[in-house]
């Protein structure tokens, strides 16, 4: 399977003007920071029973008590570091930093970024993450006295990417975290820690020492409805558009956010897009600006990531593009997913674990190429599937073309064998068809098997 290589273009300053000159036209007509998907929102939309759980949970510190944990969950994009910034920064008394651990290759790495958003420089490796661990307590104290405050609440956002690093021991860096603050409260001081991710915390391999102490404290978020993704690109929109559009749009891009993968950040970021292809095409904003954007927005998101993939990363996806475009479903199990990863594996390459491999797709899902759903398997517990939100062809074509051509043309040639042999009865009379028919229908149940084990399900 053929490299994906970075393409270089040439540019003068000319070309700069032009550029400097076009997104000064855009400005004048609407406002692009106002849809910007990291801009704080002014008001929280359809988390209502969200916030009231976190509220109940940190306001018991005027009575000398919180929660050390609290797991936030549920998809990218649903709102969750939002509402952890917009309730900390309202609740009196309170005194917080967020932490964004994505950029944490280990685990020290993870303290090292506490230490830098506190405002500490940070450690050596060989310091070891204890001397860490003291560092942020000494910090975190010295922050709530000067202050007058008696909590302190520590957001880690994408918890997820720590336990990547089995070498160093994320579930007793958490356990660390949480001693840590019943050390703080015998000194009269309260600490919470809020872990965000896609997950919740008990599916990461957490020891016994840390499930006794975190408690159940978790809150779930589940992806925006259309109601609230209208509700947020309303809002957005009249700070935004220097003149109001048609609310059909806004409506239709709600529709298309909420059915497909209910993000809001990438609802916003569709609305954005949308707005520039309509300015550079001299158009009012419609419909069809949108549908161009999202073509537009799934292409570029495809060659982001794949572009920035490890080589097995690439397989992984593109196992999961070749099995939905075969298969013609939607859902699809790590099993699965794994199956496809090794059948399409150059030989001779190491093949990547079983483990591994379900990381990754975690991986995949964080940038919003994948979602996935965790239903029930009967006797077998629970499990995850995974989707993919952009078509197989985008994909197959970027991961290889060469690759994906051939896969074309084997679905091809099932489906025109298939009508040939099988379709409309195949050319057979109607005293042949009850003479022949057990026949036909064994023959066509061996080709259903057969294609079934080329596909890999």
């Amino acid at each position: 399977m053929e490299i994906i290589l970075g393409r270089c273009y040439g540019i003068n300053k000319k070309e700069i003007d032009d550029i400097i000159s076009q997104i000064e036209k855009e400005e004048s007509v609407f406002k692009k920071s106002a849809l910007d998907p990291l801009m704080p929102p002014g008001t929280i939309m359809g988390r209502k029973k969200q916030t009231e759980q976190l509220v109940r949970y940190l306001v018991g510190h005027k009575n000398g008590y919180v929660v050390p944990y609290i797991s936030i969950y549920g998809r990218s994009g649903s709102g969750k570091s939002s509402l952890a910034k917009f309730v900390c920064s309202n609740v009196p008394g309170i005194s917080y930093v967020l932490v964004n651990l994505r950029k944490a290759k280990t685990v020290f790495g993870a303290a090292n970024l506490i230490l830098a958003e506190l405002g500490v420089p940070g450690l050596q490796n060989a310091q070891g993450i204890n001397l860490a661990i003291d560092s942020v307590q000494k910090e975190i104290i010295s922050m709530l006295r000067k202050q007058g405050k008696r909590l302190f609440v520590l957001v880690l956002d994408e918890l997820d990417a720590i336990f990547y690093d089995k070498r160093g021991k994320p579930s007793d860096f958490v356990y660390k975290l949480v001693v840590l603050a019943e050390k703080m409260r015998e000194q009269g001081l309260l600490l919470c820690i809020i872990g965000i991710s896609n997950n919740v915390l008990s599916e990461y391999g957490l020891d016994d020492r840390v499930r006794s102490r975190i408690g159940s404290s978790e809150i779930f978020f589940e992806p925006y409805s259309k109601s609230d993704i209208l509700g947020i690109l309303k809002e957005r929109s009249q700070e935004a558009f220097s003149s109001k559009i048609n609310p059909k749009v806004l409506e239709y891009c709600a529709d298309m956010s909420s059915s497909e993968h209910g993000d809001a950040r990438r609802a916003i970021d569709l609305l954005r897009v949308s707005a520039e292809i309509a300015i550079s095409r001299k158009e009012p904003l419609g419909i069809s600006h949108l549908e161009m954007a999202q073509e537009e927005l799934q292409k570029d998101r495809v060659e982001r990531t794949l572009a920035n993939a490890s080589y097995h990363m690439r397989l992984v996806c593109g196992g999961l593009a070749r099995v939905s475009y075969l298969d013609g479903g939607q859902w699809y199990s790590t099993s699965v997913l794994y199956k496809q990863y090794c059948s399409v594996l150059q030989k001779g390459t190491r093949q990547l674990g079983y483990r591994r491999i379900s990381e990754m797709l975690t991986d995949l899902e964080n940038t919003g190429l994948v979602i996935s759903q965790t239903g029930s398997k009967g006797r077998n517990g629970y499990g995850t599937l995974y989707k993919l939100v952009v078509p197989p062809e985008v994909v197959g074509n970027l991961v290889s073309k060469e690759w994906w051509d051939g896969i074309v043309a084997a679905k091809t040639a099932h489906e025109s064998a298939q009508n040939k042999a099988f379709g409309s009865g195949a050319g057979l009379s109607s005293s042949r068809k009850g003479l022949f028919g057990d026949l036909v229908k064994t023959l066509e149940q061996n080709s259903k098997e057969e294609w079934k084990r080329y596909v890999g399900l």
